[in-house]
């Protein structure tokens, strides 16, 4: 591709069933023919072909592949017209680059020339800038340099014009680069005519020519004649503006029938003059008409672009009121949601707090009963299925309240994390108490002697704690809970002992 572009379109164009390769191979295939026709100056006139590889490599990551499909599908652009899309994936293209390189180089000299052809020349010298930073110190450094001189030519600061095409130059001549030298010469004759130094202009001119194929010396010779035609040397101009008029486009045959109009009127010939302003109008008018044609396709241009933007524009509006609506309607239902559990989780709290009342004046009647020794056992039992609901209601109770869910968070929590819920020990400890307090006031009067500590111990133990919360709670050492525990031991009969400490958290 890079040495040989003709060979890689030869073998492109050789694989008969392109669209039978798979997806990947598909989209490399797209993009390698893109490249070689536009590598070897084929009018890409669509761009049906390297939407296939745009498609498959993206925009968002960065990547070479999808910054060179970015780039040949602005190119494609380009050669279909449409500047402004162009410049839009050339930047695009340089967004997605992964390295700075000579590839990225190419596409800043590219946007660049299309900023020129907007009228765009501050913008345009600032990418031919970053593409000289990329390139400096090496051959291809010539192109930015002489971008650069360009744009302050077409801002008619000619000194500064000057200066980057004599740097160029110097550059062209180290390299001996006979192509550029030559091109080089011919930019400063046309800097030198411009400040109306002949002599100058002459000197580059003459350079050009000698150094130039004869096939890309024809606009070489047409600035050489209007340079004899300023010197007042009427023959030379004549010689050169006739020499190949032929080859020229219909700008510079213009140029050269307007020049031959001028020669021929300072030599006194009216009739060749007036067949040369003939000639020149008739040419004129077809310029004329080639530039109102481009005129309008450029308005239709901008009247597509313009489109183009207002369906995304109102596609954009349409999307965000959409999004607005749905976020808000979320809103509402995130709202009515927890409104909803939360008054249902009060009203299970209020109807627990109920039961839990209940229970205590059950175990309180039960207290006031003449027990009589027939029925003592079934009273006992009587009260101790009384207790376990009683427990099981506050159980119930502690887990609709927000305490609940933060001893799960200290069953789960790292020890740098308990260190900072470390505050909450205070409150948790005063949440427990107050919602176990009748279990805490039965198992008082089983067991007198039970200090308040015991008390909370044994509930920390009948919930299931594990030993890291009981000891972050009760702010105690592991040897301490052991102690505690034996005391406790001592201090009830072996049934509830059982009971509390069913299983060993220890």
């Amino acid at each position: 591709m890079e040495a040989r572009p003709d060979s890689a379109l030869f073998i492109l164009e050789s694989i008969s069933s392109p669209q039978k390769l798979p997806r990947t191979d598909r989209a490399l295939y797209a993009l390698l023919l893109t490249q070689a026709k536009y590598k070897n100056y084929i009018p890409l006139e669509n761009d049906s072909l390297i939407k296939t590889a745009v498609e498959y490599y993206g925009d968002r990551k960065k990547s070479l592949y999808a910054a060179k499909a970015h780039y040949y599908w602005g190119a494609t652009y380009r050669d279909m017209g449409y500047t402004s899309f162009a410049v839009e994936e050339y930047l695009t293209a340089i967004r997605l680059m992964p390295v700075k390189d000579e590839f990225l180089a190419m596409i800043y000299d590219n946007l660049a020339e299309c900023y020129e052809e907007e009228d765009l020349s501050s913008v345009a010298a600032e990418a031919y800038r970053s593409a000289y930073q990329i390139l400096k110190g090496k051959s291809e450094q010539i192109y930015p340099l002489r971008g650069i001189a360009r744009t302050f030519l077409l801002q008619n600061e000619k000194d500064s014009a000057l200066y980057y095409y004599e740097y160029a130059l110097d550059c062209a001549l180290a390299d001996q680069d006979s192509n550029l030298i030559g091109a080089l010469y011919h930019d400063l004759a046309m800097v030198y005519s411009e400040e109306k130094d002949y002599i100058q202009a002459d000197r580059y001119i003459s350079k050009a020519i000698a150094i130039m194929d004869y096939n890309r010396s024809f606009n070489a010779c047409l600035l050489k004649a209007k340079v004899m035609l300023n010197l007042n040397k009427i023959d030379s101009a004549s010689y050169f503006y006739c020499r190949n008029i032929d080859q020229l486009d219909i700008y510079g045959k213009v140029a050269c029938y307007d020049g031959m109009y001028q020669v021929a009127k300072k030599k006194g010939e009216w009739k060749v003059a007036a067949e040369n302003i003939d000639a020149y109008k008739i040419l004129y008018d077809s310029i004329q008409v080639i530039a109102d044609n481009e005129e309008l396709n450029r308005l239709m241009d901008k009247h597509q672009l313009e489109e183009h933007k207002r369906v995304l524009s109102e596609r954009t509006k349409i999307l965000i009121g959409s999004l607005i609506v749905a976020f808000l309607s979320l809103m509402v239902i995130c709202v009515f949601s927890f409104m909803w559990n939360d008054r249902k989780r009060k009203k299970r709290y209020i109807a627990l707090q109920h039961e839990l009342t209940q229970k205590r004046v059950d175990t309180m009647l039960l207290k006031e009963e003449d027990v009589s020794e027939s029925n003592k056992e079934l009273v006992n039992k009587k009260m101790s299925e009384l207790r376990e609901q009683q427990f099981q209601l506050c159980v119930s109770v502690f887990q609709n309240t927000d305490y609940y869910s933060k001893m799960e968070a200290l069953e789960k929590a790292t020890p740098k994390q308990l260190l900072v819920m470390r505050n909450l020990r205070a409150e948790m400890h005063a949440v427990i108490c107050k919602t176990f307090i009748d279990v805490m006031t039965n198992l008082q009067e089983c067991c007198p002697t039970l200090t308040h500590d015991d008390l909370f111990y044994c509930i920390l133990s009948k919930l299931h704690c594990s030993k890291t919360v009981i000891m972050e709670l009760m702010d105690t050492t592991s040897d301490a809970l052991k102690t505690r525990k034996n005391r406790i031991k001592n201090k009830m009969d072996a049934g509830m002992f059982e009971y509390v400490f069913s299983i060993d958290n220890l």
